[in-house]
């Protein structure tokens, strides 16, 4: 009889060393997105990381760190979305309520 998705699953979380290896792996998947979402953004606007790292005043090596950056600060979020011309806004949704955390003018 074919198991359903949760029932292959359960073992796997019930042991605490393979939970944690599966979380490990989630947030480094997670992380691999981010840098690829970024870096699609900035090539979706034409501009390379040699580029970036002049308006931003750095290194083309120091630009693609950040991009790969595995917890990036906010105020490196910032520095990096303004230097493609953007604003980065942050929103918190809680109980259908939206509330504005950060936001940044363009450079």
């Amino acid at each position: 009889m074919a198991k359903n998705f949760s029932d292959l699953v359960q073992p796997i979380l019930d042991d605490p060393v393979r939970a944690a290896r599966v979380a490990k792996f989630a947030d480094e998947a997670l992380q691999d997105v981010i840098a690829y979402q970024f870096a699609e953004l900035r090539r979706g606007l034409g501009i390379d990381q040699e580029e970036l790292a002049k308006r931003l005043g750095m290194t083309q090596a120091g630009v693609s760190k950040l991009e790969h950056s595995a917890d990036p600060k906010l105020s490196t979020l910032r520095k990096l979305i303004e230097g493609l011309g953007g604003t980065l806004t942050i929103h918190a949704e809680i109980d259908g309520r939206t509330i504005r955390l950060a936001h940044s003018a363009a450079a």
